[in-house]
């Protein structure tokens, strides 16, 4: 082989190679189906950007993005079909192997203790240029094991719900997420105050009764010398979740002797599923260090399903359903006899009141 062939060869060769190693070169495009999501609609792009680098494609440069938005109208439907030779005359001059459509939603709302908590949806689509398409849409936020984000500010909250949206995504389409983004969950608590001047009772769902078909779903204890039976069953405001306290009565026998304990339990169950998710406890069997007795007299869910709260004639609980954590229990100095358990909203924050007769517990909901 003559020398000029060889240049020629290995020149043949580089080229093939260089062409092998070109990585392949997509678009993204991101609508936004609400007001919320218009706002931070360039959050959704550039973080879905930055995971297709990461796994290795070359992403059309955001202005061009935005002009083959504005000139190829029917990529805003999400249900549109798109052809070979639509992707051809539309995307031809980009030179796209092909084109991510993000279709974007988020809501925010005021959360507890003076935060905000915020949920997003995705609905990623992937069409290529021989028009073969892929979709996925990300979980609902906001139901059990999918919580909504929590924040100290609206954009944190936003923004941590959509970066998650968009990790849940990408991940269904084989890519690799090196740093998921985790949902970011306040640490709430509870701090005894002497009042709450500016606050106001807030809206309640209505006792049901004992026997109500949530208490079905309950694990209760029952054995010949065991017995739980419910004091308290209350709904979730979106009627999903329900709260049954109970009370707890079981024999035991000491060298013949019997030997009554008493305990109270809060079980959250799912009413679409028909089945417990969580059991706290709420006042201690050991009566040495229970100055009252044990009975849940009230309970109730504060804002939404999330948080949880039992009464009993000697405690107070305020519990996460969705991490299934205590978050505070109170032991009262002095107990009640049939306490009722309250909800007050105001500029100061929210509160729960423990309240019988003229005697009232003010406890404020902080941040930790």
């Amino acid at each position: 082989m003559s020398l000029g062939s060889r240049i020629l060869l290995l020149l043949f060769l580089s080229l093939s190679l260089h062409a092998r190693a070109e990585p392949t070169k997509v678009a993204v495009v991101v609508y936004a189906q609400d007001d919320v999501a218009r706002q931070y609609q360039r959050v959704a792009q550039t973080r879905l950007e930055q995971l297709l680098t990461d796994n290795g494609l070359l992403v059309l440069d955001q202005d061009k993005a935005e002009e083959l938005k504005q000139t190829w109208g029917r990529l805003s439907d999400p249900g549109a079909l798109i052809t070979a030779e639509d992707f051809v005359e539309n995307a031809g001059k980009y030179q796209l192997a092909g084109i991510y459509r993000l279709y974007l939603s988020a809501g925010k709302t005021q959360g507890l203790a003076a935060t905000y908590t915020a949920t997003a949806a995705a609905d990623l689509r992937y069409v290529d240029e021989a028009a073969a398409t892929r979709a996925y849409t990300s979980a609902p936020m906001g139901t059990r094991g999918m919580p909504p984000s929590d924040g100290l500010t609206e954009s944190a909250a936003v923004l941590n719900a959509i970066r998650r949206a968009v990790d849940m995504t990408v991940e269904h389409f084989g890519l690799q997420v090196m740093d998921a983004t985790s949902p970011r969950l306040v640490h709430l608590a509870l701090r005894e105050v002497a009042g709450s001047a500016d606050a106001s009772p807030v809206a309640e769902e209505p006792l049901r009764a004992n026997t109500d078909a949530a208490a079905g779903y309950a694990r209760l204890q029952a054995d010949s010398w065991t017995s739980e039976e419910p004091t308290c069953v209350r709904y979730s405001p979106d009627q999903r979740m329900a709260a049954v306290g109970t009370y707890l009565m079981r024999t035991a026998f000491n060298i013949g002797r019997p030997t009554r304990s008493y305990a109270s339990y809060l079980h959250v169950v799912d009413l679409e599923a028909g089945s417990e998710v969580e059991r706290f406890e709420v006042s201690q069997r050991d009566t040495r260090y229970q100055r009252g007795g044990s009975r849940i007299t009230d309970c109730r869910f504060i804002q939404s399903w999330r948080y949880v709260a039992a009464l009993s004639q000697s405690h107070l609980l305020f519990a996460d359903t969705e991490r299934g954590i205590e978050l505070a229990k109170v032991l009262f100095d002095t107990p009640f006899e049939a306490p009722q358990l309250s909800h007050l909203h105001g500029a100061g924050g929210d509160y729960l009141v423990v309240s019988e007769g003229a005697r009232r517990l003010y406890f404020q909901i902080v941040r930790e």
